[in-house]
């Protein structure tokens, strides 16, 4: 048994899409807060170690001896002092070597350099530490020879400085989201709210109910479901309504042919003459024939119905062979009545092949020979048709009474019967509602050299003449 799919929550998903790029924004906006915090950091304690490496070089001095800095114990100490990070700075000359301060070199020059008012700065490493070196080049013109003045500063104020930019910045923009996320929240659920009041006005509503759904209230992005729940109400109400109408009429006309052979049946009963007893035998067996015949038009128009048809696959079948096993069945009984059943079909050795119910299209043109062979006072012509082109489609032709022009859009109602009152009046609804099935149309014309009456019965298109699919 597979699993449910997991049904995803509206107000989860819009709080999502809500929060979701804020979120994104925060992120960027870290990234761009840290890069801005650097850079600042970076530019204050930049020009700290410069002004301190300036300082530096005025302390430089120029003697017979060479290049020399008189730079007392604790004016050093006062020059290295820092609680947070350690200073280190040397001054050396080209040919004179050490000068004054680290007795260790600092590290060289790897990586990016920055040009900062005529000195350089670089990042490096100091006992496995990362530090900020700023190197001031004196001229020998002015020294005797070249001085390199070097001051070296650890990165701890730095990261820190940093930091605290960061957090001052990052904090008030997370409280924002935060603030933001409740702000939505509250305002999805309110906006969802006629939502649940819409539900819980389905829910309380009886199956009976059809009545269209008040939208009093109701947002105007939520009118678009009101009134396709309205909608679907008015069909559901139509269909309740046509359903209730079809049984009433159904009860009605079977009534009448059950009360008769009721009557017939009692009549035989109280008969004792053998001589009288046949005719009401042949009425009684004509009754029971007509409740037959009534109950087997309601099974086929029930059959034909929308919701019926749809749950039945169509299947290919030719209709060729249909209409005259079909019409073969209905010779006898049209040759009793007078009348010549003719078949006439383009190309009749030929397959026309369709998608269709076999049996609902039997059933329909049943009912539409049925109905030429009853209203027929015979003798006369009954023919059958069958086309190809544009549109497949039967035809049963008679030059009987016909139907008048003006009743023929009655006549396709549901029991309505012919001016001669006899039939259940299913036949024609029945045919119609096979043809709709089949993407169709029944449309009543005039007969041949407008005498009498012809169906013509539209199908669905043709398939052509692939191999018969078994």
């Amino acid at each position: 048994m597979s699993r449910p799919e997991p049904r995803h929550s509206l107000r989860s998903g819009l709080l999502f899409a809500l929060v979701g790029p804020l979120s994104a924004v925060l992120v960027l906006g870290g990234a761009v807060s840290y890069g801005l915090a650097n850079y600042f950091a970076d530019s204050v304690y930049d020009g700290w170690l410069f002004d301190s490496a300036s300082a530096l070089a005025l302390e430089v001095e120029r003697t017979d001896d060479g290049p020399f800095v008189d730079l007392p114990a604790p004016t050093q100490r006062l020059f290295e002092w820092d609680e947070t990070d350690t200073t280190y700075f040397r001054i050396s000359g080209e040919r004179k070597g050490l000068i004054a301060g680290r007795t260790q070199p600092m590290p060289d020059v790897i990586g990016d350099v920055d040009d900062y008012h005529g000195a350089l700065l670089y990042d490096g490493e100091i006992d496995d530490e990362p530090v900020r070196i700023a190197r001031i080049e004196l001229p020998a013109s002015r020294y005797g020879e070249i001085v390199h003045v070097e001051v070296a500063e650890t990165m701890r104020k730095r990261s820190g400085l940093a930091s605290a930019i960061l957090a001052s910045t990052l904090l008030p923009q997370l409280l924002l989201i935060g603030v933001t996320a409740a702000v939505v929240r509250r305002a999805i659920r309110r906006g969802l709210r006629p939502l649940h009041s819409l539900a819980q006005r389905l829910e309380a509503r009886s199956h009976r109910e059809l009545s269209p759904i008040a939208d009093e209230g109701v947002p105007e992005e939520v009118l678009p479901l009101t009134r396709s729940l309205n909608d679907l109400l008015a069909r559901l109400q139509s269909a309740v309504t046509a359903q209730q109408r079809f049984i009433a009429h159904a009860a009605h006309q079977l009534r009448t042919p059950l009360t008769a052979i009721k009557l017939q049946a009692e009549a035989v009963i109280r008969e004792s003459r053998q001589d009288e007893i046949a005719p009401l035998l042949g009425a009684l067996r004509a009754s029971i024939e007509r409740a037959a015949r009534l109950t087997n038009q309601l099974l086929s128009l029930a059959r034909a119905e929308p919701d019926s048809s749809g749950d039945r696959p169509f299947r290919r079948i030719d209709l060729v062979a249909l209409v005259q096993e079909t019409g073969a069945d209905w010779a006898p009984r049209a040759f009793a009545r007078g009348l010549d059943m003719q078949f006439a079909c383009e190309d009749e050795h030929r397959p026309l092949w369709i998608d269709g119910d076999a049996d609902l299209i039997r059933d329909a043109l049943n009912n539409l020979i049925d109905n030429a062979i009853n209203y027929h006072p015979g003798p006369g012509t009954l023919r059958l048709a069958l086309r190809r082109r544009p549109q497949p489609e039967i035809l049963v032709e008679d030059d009987g009474p016909g139907i008048e022009a003006d009743q023929r859009d009655t006549m396709l109602r549901r029991f309505v019967r012919g001016t001669r009152g006899e039939g259940s009046g299913l036949g024609l609804a029945i045919a119609q509602e096979i043809a709709h099935a089949h993407g169709g149309e029944l449309l009543l014309e005039d007969g041949p050299r407008g005498k009498g009456l012809t169906v013509r019965l539209l199908l669905g298109r043709e398939l052509g003449n692939r191999r018969r699919e078994t």
